[in-house]
């Protein structure tokens, strides 16, 4: 059974949604026409998921996006030449299918 979800991720099996299909074109057409992208929300709103699942949608479309996640709290302290080798190495793996 279905309820409304109040934290943590949404998983529309166990939660009530709502369609976003406007918004998650509108989020796929800016990310082709390489526009910048802000998600503004109050929080516990879905900011989080739909970010997800708008590049889920896109990568489905067109299979030549690959996105990739980083978290620049983890990072923020370690040397450039490292961060740029983490970045090289998460460019190669997906770009290659997680290889």
């Amino acid at each position: 059974m279905r309820r409304f979800g109040t934290q943590g991720p949404v998983n529309p099996a166990e939660h009530y949604i709502l369609p976003r299909a406007a918004e998650t074109a509108d989020f796929i057409n800016r990310v082709k026409d390489d526009m910048y992208i802000v998600l503004f929300a109050p929080r516990q709103t879905g900011k989080t998921t739909f970010f997800y699942w708008g590049l889920e949608t896109l990568v489905t479309q067109d299979s030549t996006y690959f996105p990739i996640q980083l978290d620049f709290q983890v990072v923020r302290n370690i040397a450039p030449a490292t961060f740029y080798e983490r970045l090289s190495y998460l460019i190669r793996t997906d770009a290659h299918g997680g290889v």
